[in-house]
């Protein structure tokens, strides 16, 4: 190993001695924010045991475009507020055709393998 060699390794062994805690706590939070991003998807791409068409009716519309400019970029995308009408739990679901608030929907309830329930919006 030449002279030079050694001193481009003491340099690079110097600064990872200085910058180990750094290091670590950057590795933590990166892992912690890939963890928390990728639980619930995770959790989302179960498999569907079985599924349940339901009614309800538009409690609330919501805008839920990515940006200002949907028109011209990809449409509008709307977050609906649905009470069934089995037992009157609230339920949110995304969809991009426009529902007014009072009218009345077929949703389907998607029953997945680690016990998430997810809904979806059925066309009529």
């Amino acid at each position: 190993m030449s002279h030079m060699a050694k001193a481009r390794f003491a340099l690079a062994f110097m600064l990872l001695q200085e910058n180990l805690r750094g290091i670590v706590i950057t590795g933590l939070i990166v892992g912690t924010c890939i963890l928390v991003i990728g639980i619930p998807i995770a959790r989302r791409s179960s498999p569907i045991v079985t599924l349940e068409r339901l009614t309800g009716t538009v409690a609330t519309v919501l805008d839920a475009s990515p940006s200002p400019d949907t028109g011209i970029t990809g449409g509008f995308r709307y977050l609906y507020g649905i009470r069934l009408d089995e037992n009157g739990p609230l339920v949110f679901v995304y969809d991009a055709a426009p529902r007014a608030a009072g009218s009345s929907v077929s949703i389907e309830r998607q029953y997945r393998e680690n016990g998430v329930d997810t809904f979806r919006l059925l066309r009529e």
